[in-house]
């Protein structure tokens, strides 16, 4: 194997560099009969301009993507409680390897569990409800009377709460923080 190795090295690195050169054509060759996608899409699409089917479809889809803003998709799974019920989330993460600050100095060594709560609290309560339902978004007004509070809402449209409130009110697209609490 040794041996064999040598001599493909010594083919490679001795033999002289290759000149390319055009050899001609020596087989039937055929043109391309497909035709060109960008000329039948901008074809199709003048089609529709000068139909007036455009404009429909234009409109149709910026409704389609304003009713996607203005209310969007509820959060599956989600359910009105039938109990009160208090759930710890403890957002430690296990740091894998040592943390050091801008001068080289170690913080967390690598393996230390670190809960970011401990250094640092919510600056404001978290509340996430149905802002469809009329009475959980009056219980809603009541807790924001009572300290900062920020609004996440599983169903319904933020920007009528926003518009009644003055107040920023979010939106838990796809279930991204209720699954993780």
């Amino acid at each position: 194997m040794k041996i064999f190795s040598l001599i493909a090295y010594a083919l490679i690195n001795i033999s002289p560099p290759a000149d390319a050169k055009d050899l001609g054509v020596h087989a039937h060759t055929f043109e391309v009969l497909e035709p060109n996608l960008l000329k039948q899409i901008e074809h199709k699409l003048i089609i529709l301009k000068n139909n007036g089917k455009l404009e429909k479809a234009n409109d149709e889809l910026l409704q389609k993507a304003k009713k996607a803003v203005l209310s969007p998709k509820p959060v599956e799974e989600i359910t009105k409680a039938t109990q009160d019920r208090t759930f710890n989330y403890d957002p430690s993460i296990l740091v894998p390897y040592d943390l050091k600050d801008h001068e080289g100095r170690v913080f967390h060594k690598a393996g230390t569990r670190v809960n970011p709560l401990k250094y640092r609290s919510l600056s404001s309560t978290l509340l996430f409800l149905d802002g469809g339902d009329p009475a959980q978004v009056t219980w809603a007004e009541s807790l924001q009377a009572k300290g900062p509070t920020k609004v996440i809402l599983t169903s319904g449209s933020p920007f009528k709460l926003m518009e009644k409130w003055g107040n920023p009110v979010y939106f838990d697209q796809g279930g991204t923080i209720t699954k993780k609490l």
